[in-house]
Formats: structure tokens, C-alpha cells, sequence
């Protein structure tokens, strides 16, 4: 393993890549924001809240799941983001450091006429 790889392969993001966590971000922004309905339904179903009550714990349960899941958009849209910055500017000096070069096209004729 080259020195650039050895002390940065125990970080998260390099075990998923940003991509892996972009997808992991959206996958809890979807889950947030199903929670958030649930709790709804919860809140404006239950017997017992009516009125200011209902209407409060609404406003308190619901809008901070709906911001949890925003928060959560908005954390996938930036490490996207990233992504693409990175792949456009600086691709991993790591992982080209363990590929092979390729045969230019040059040595490729020399072997044909030698053959």
C-alpha cells in the first residue's frame, strides 16, 4: 500500500467513498421523512390530544423530523457535490500508485514486428 493510503483507510469515508455516503444520507433522508409522517398521523390520531395540545406537540415532533430530514438532503447534496468536484479535479493519487501503466503504443508495434 502506497504512504498516501496507509493512515487515511480508517476514516468512514473512505470505507463507502463519497458516493456510498451520499447514498447513505439520501436512505436516511427518506426514512426521516417517513418518520415524520408516522409521527403525524400518530399525533393527529391519538384520543387524547385535541386542540392547542395536538396542534403543539405537532409543531414540536413533526417540524423537527422535517428538519432532521432536511439536514440530512442537504448533507447528500453536498458530499455529492464532492464527489464530483473530486472526480473532475483531483482524482486518487492512491489508487493510481497500485494500477500497473499501460503499454504505450509504441513498445506494442515493437513486440508485433518482433513476433
Amino acid at each position: 500500500m502506497s504512504k498516501c493510503c496507509k493512515n487515511a483507510k480508517y476514516w468512514p469515508h473512505n470505507w463507502l467513498c463519497l458516493k456510498g455516503l451520499y447514498v447513505l444520507f439520501v436512505v436516511l433522508f427518506y426514512a426521516a421523512l417517513v418518520y415524520a409522517v408516522f409521527q403525524a398521523y400518530a399525533i393527529f390520531t391519538h384520543p387524547q390530544l385535541s386542540g392547542k395540545e395536538m396542534w403543539l406537540a405537532a409543531a414540536v415532533y413533526v417540524i423537527t423530523d422535517v428538519f432532521t430530514a432536511i439536514g440530512f438532503l442537504t448533507v447528500a447534496k453536498i458530499l455529492n457535490a464532492l464527489r464530483k468536484i473530486k472526480k473532475a479535479v483531483a482524482p486518487c493519487a492512491c489508487s493510481m500508485a497500485e494500477e500497473k501503466p499501460a503499454e504505450s503504443e509504441t513498445e506494442k508495434v515493437v513486440e508485433r514486428e518482433s513476433k
